[in-house]
């Protein structure tokens, strides 16, 4: 009875270093980034549907599936099978291949905004300016697409990049107590496809530089501008025909005009 205790106490010891290892092995957030990213099977949600059976990841999931055209598919030959699959994954594929390099270049550099709030009392209409500061680069930055996964009608795959040595020390610079973290949702039409995605992540921007300075100053300002930049994993669904997008990030406030009068 003791010996058996004991082996399962070795067991769980060696278990635990192993597990230990693996993840002090792990790239930092700051060496590697690891996002979550899903794209719907179908341009047009409800017109179709995919057999999870049909499209296995051991058959022909993207990670999977060689980037070589066959005879029959170079000929335009298909069999219903890969008309089905080129009709499905294809739209899936480019549009991770559009969102992932967004989100991205949302970690790596960041989103610059230029915003003036809505005054009813002075006559001045919100104004609202979202833009990456610098747009995603594959020639300094490589993407690769691991571990892709079909859910109902959505395809899921992880998406890795590695950060230059410049962007660490950038990341470390946005890292310090300096920059403010803050919190924000957004939304966009789905029928607008990715920019409805980007007009989410802009206003989840929005409304988290507006939320958090509400709690900073008394008056409502003239004008804040400044940049943020985008951190843990980018969180994404449909309600409602709409993209929500909930997003964590470091704000960084270049400036803010006051009124000169009330």
């Amino acid at each position: 009875m003791e010996r058996h205790i004991f082996k399962l106490a070795l067991f769980a010891l060696i278990f635990s270093l192993k597990t230990v290892f693996a993840y002090s092995q792990a790239p930092s957030e700051r060496e590697q980034l690891r996002i979550c990213v899903w794209a719907d099977l179908d341009p047009f949600p409800g017109q179709f549907s995919v057999n999870e059976e049909d499209f296995s990841q051991k058959e022909e999931l993207p990670e999977n599936k060689s980037a070589d055209k066959t005879e029959s598919e170079k000929a335009g030959n298909y069999t219903e099978k890969e008309k089905m699959f080129h009709l499905l994954f294809d739209f899936a594929i480019d549009r991770t291949k559009e969102t992932a390099p967004f989100l991205i270049s949302g970690m790596l550099s960041g989103w610059e905004f230029e915003y003036t709030p809505l005054d009813k009392s002075r006559n001045v209409e919100e104004f609202w300016s979202f833009k990456e500061v610098e747009p995603f680069n594959p020639d300094i930055n490589h993407l690769t697409f691991h571990y892709p996964e079909v859910s109902g009608n959505k395809l899921i795959s992880w998406v890795y990049c590695d950060r230059t040595k410049e962007q660490i020390r950038s990341y470390d610079m946005w890292n310090s107590i300096v920059h403010s973290k803050i919190h924000g949702n957004g939304s966009g039409s789905v029928e607008d496809g990715f920019e409805g995605i980007k007009e989410a992540c802009s206003n989840a921007v929005k409304n988290a530089v507006r939320e958090y300075w509400r709690t900073m100053i008394k008056n409502k300002p003239k004008e804040i501008s400044g940049k943020v930049l985008l951190t843990g994993n980018p969180r994404i669904y449909i309600k409602e025909g709409k993209y929500i997008v909930d997003l964590d990030f470091f704000l960084e406030t270049d400036r803010i005009v006051p009124y000169r009068y009330y």
